[in-house]
């Protein structure tokens, strides 16, 4: 009978806890961005295939938008999973490739693909 109060009262604290209440609307917030961030990553998607059909190849810009995309959302899913504290864009930096050599990797698998 005892564990059984101490985990109501636990359980009343937890409810009381503004922090928690908080985060719900940091995730609430998140959440929309999340839906907003996958929009836009189907039309970054469908105009990079534009691209290829059109002129052969990718395009660059397109590339490391949908890259820094993809990490917002990763951080987005991040947080609102709860496997990390940090709030990302518009509270943090718009996250960038830190990858210097990622352009010239994909340029040798592209020529490695040509020959």
């Amino acid at each position: 009978m005892n564990t059984h109060t101490m985990n109501q009262e636990q359980v009343h604290t937890n409810v009381r806890n503004q922090q928690s209440w908080l985060r719900l609307i940091y995730m609430l917030l998140f959440g929309a961005l999340l839906h907003l961030a996958a929009a836009v990553m189907w039309i970054v998607c469908a105009m990079q295939f534009l691209f290829v059909i059109t002129t052969g190849q990718d395009n660059y810009n397109l590339r490391q938008f949908a890259q820094s995309l993809s990490l917002f959302i990763n951080q987005a899913l991040q947080f609102v999973s709860y496997n990390s504290e940090q709030k990302p864009f518009p509270f943090a930096p718009w996250p960038q490739d830190g990858s210097a050599s990622s352009k010239g990797e994909i340029i040798e698998q592209s020529d490695t693909n040509q020959a």
